[in-house]
């Protein structure tokens, strides 16, 4: 088992790349450090970093340790931080899970009204894919998760929707499809299809639907956020695919958001570890996000 020292150690010089400037990051001599990472690879059982002239480089095993251990730091210094919260008297600590739109889009606002609700509450917040949230939500990193994608559940996890999922095309406000009542899904894959990555629920529906629909799947850009395809969109640089809370960026923006087709067996909601249920800021929350999402669903 690696300490935190030696964790620590690992990630400047993930950092910094050389010895010296790692050890000092760290207050360590660099003899010291030398030592140590010299003990790591013993232990370990194998080298965590080769020699490039005079610069260290870490080797595929090494490379292969740094998300686990940046993982690993991260969740310690939470524990200090929210030990130094308990110390201080500001016991109340909601932490939050969210994909990177709904961030944006909904958990400011929804967080406004658990502030005023609980004046002294401290908050984190975890970005990730929807597959990461829910595992955070399993292993309890977080109290409340937000999520878009499948609505298959997961036993261990409780799961509320809050509203299907829609994908809208957004024209820049004079491109000449802009001002028509509907625009279909052959006519946007011929515009410059800026689409979001399959990787994602909405970009994988997205290329799922061409594909049925029997025309070729060819996008002009492939993006891995709603915002950027929105911004590429707003550059006039084709009409992007999103969906629906990327559509109300994009009307935040100026752009014009016209729904394609709602997603089948998609959902935006909230999930949460199932063995510990909501109370105080966590269903505080909770209600709010269901205003949130309640107020947006008059807006496109």
């Amino acid at each position: 088992m690696l300490s935190r020292r030696e964790l620590s150690l690992l990630r400047a010089m993930y950092q910094q790349g050389t010895v010296t400037a790692a050890a000092a990051s760290i207050h360590m001599t660099q003899p010291a450090a030398s030592a140590l990472l010299r003990d790591m690879e013993t232990r370990l059982g194998f080298a965590l970093f080769s020699r490039d002239q005079r610069r260290l480089q870490l080797t595929s095993q090494g490379r292969s340790m740094i998300p686990e251990v940046l993982n690993a730091l991260s969740g310690m210094e939470a524990v200090d931080r929210l030990a130094s919260d308990i110390r201080k008297g500001a016991t109340a600590r909601l932490t939050v899970g969210a994909v990177a739109v709904a961030s944006s889009m909904l958990l400011p606002q929804a967080l406004v009204s658990v502030r005023k609700a609980y004046p002294a509450i401290t908050f984190a917040v975890r970005a990730g894919s929807a597959l990461e949230i829910l595992e955070m939500a399993v292993d309890h990193r977080i109290d409340l998760g937000i999520v878009i994608g499948s609505s298959a559940t997961n036993e261990r996890v409780f799961k509320e929707q809050l509203a299907a999922v829609s994908l809208f095309a957004v024209f820049h406000p004079a491109h000449p499809r802009a001002k028509v009542k509907q625009v279909t899904l052959d006519e946007v894959t011929q515009l410059g299809l800026i689409a979001l990555s399959p990787a994602l629920p909405a970009g994988l529906a997205t290329q799922q639907a061409i594909v049925q629909s029997g025309l070729e799947y060819r996008p002009l850009m492939e993006v891995s956020q709603s915002f950027t395809a929105c911004e590429l969109a707003g550059q006039q640089l084709g009409v992007a695919i999103v969906e629906s809370l990327g559509a109300h960026y994009a009307q935040r923006m100026g752009l014009v958001a016209k729904p394609l087709l709602t997603m089948k067996d998609s959902e935006l909601a909230i999930v949460a570890p199932k063995d510990r249920p909501l109370e105080g800021a966590s269903l505080c929350l909770r209600d709010a996000l269901r205003q949130c999402v309640a107020g947006l669903a008059h807006s496109l």
